[in-house]
């Protein structure tokens, strides 16, 4: 038995379906591929699977991964083919690798926000710069209190660990990097509410482009 890391992107309409809802299509994939994976033992056997940071309904990705038990010899090529003939549209396997990090050292992200449908993009780039150019941006986000859940205030600046704003074509585009992990989560979505406040009839799309450790170097 040895564990492999498949990472894979999640993009398109199936961005919408929850991790509960991934979780049993990956299974059923898996199950179709014929690869020999490696059960729990006990009365209700079930397939290890984890994945390293779930994602957000409505974000995509392009830097998913999720790790397995195989039984057996395969190698991680045939794995890989095996596994790209059976996956439904949206979820695209792009590599099988041989683990090297713990999900737990996962401290950040890198986004790609595009928005669109606005009035006047360049405005919107200007506006939305001078909003992360300011002394603070605070909002209200869930969290817990002990085994409660209950609304914190947090300051979206002092948690934007960097970031890029441009126009593509006609399109306004983000890049940023912010907490990410079972310590510190940050979703940009929190960000990008307050950006579509400067112009209401305008929506965005997030990207998870990368996993990032504390030294913001790649999560392999």
């Amino acid at each position: 038995m040895r564990c492999v890391r498949v990472w894979f992107h999640k993009t398109g309409p199936i961005r919408y379906i929850s991790h509960l809802d991934l979780m049993r299509t990956m299974t059923r994939a898996i199950r179709r591929s014929r690869i020999p994976l490696w059960y729990t033992e006990g009365f209700n056997p079930h397939p290890y699977m984890t994945f390293a940071l779930p994602l957000s309904l409505g974000m995509q990705s392009e830097c998913e991964s999720m790790d397995i038990r195989i039984e057996g010899e395969m190698e991680n090529g045939e794995i890989c083919r095996a596994l790209q003939g059976v996956m439904p549209e949206g979820i695209t396997i792009t590599d099988i690798k041989d683990p090297v990090l713990d999900p737990k050292f996962i401290a950040a992200a890198r986004f790609r926000v595009s928005f669109h449908n606005a009035a006047d993009p360049s405005a919107l780039l200007q506006n939305a710069r001078e909003m992360l150019s300011g002394d603070s941006l605070v909002v209200q986000k869930l969290g817990k209190k002990g085994h409660k859940k209950v609304m914190k205030e947090i300051d979206l600046l002092q948690s934007l660990q960097s970031y890029e704003l441009r126009l593509e074509g006609e399109t306004p585009v983000l890049d940023l990097v912010l907490p990410a992990g079972s310590v510190n989560n940050v979703n940009p979505a929190l960000l990008c509410d307050e950006i579509l406040k400067l112009d209401p009839g305008a929506y965005y799309v997030i990207t998870r482009k990368q996993l990032l450790t504390k030294d913001m170097e790649p999560f392999a």
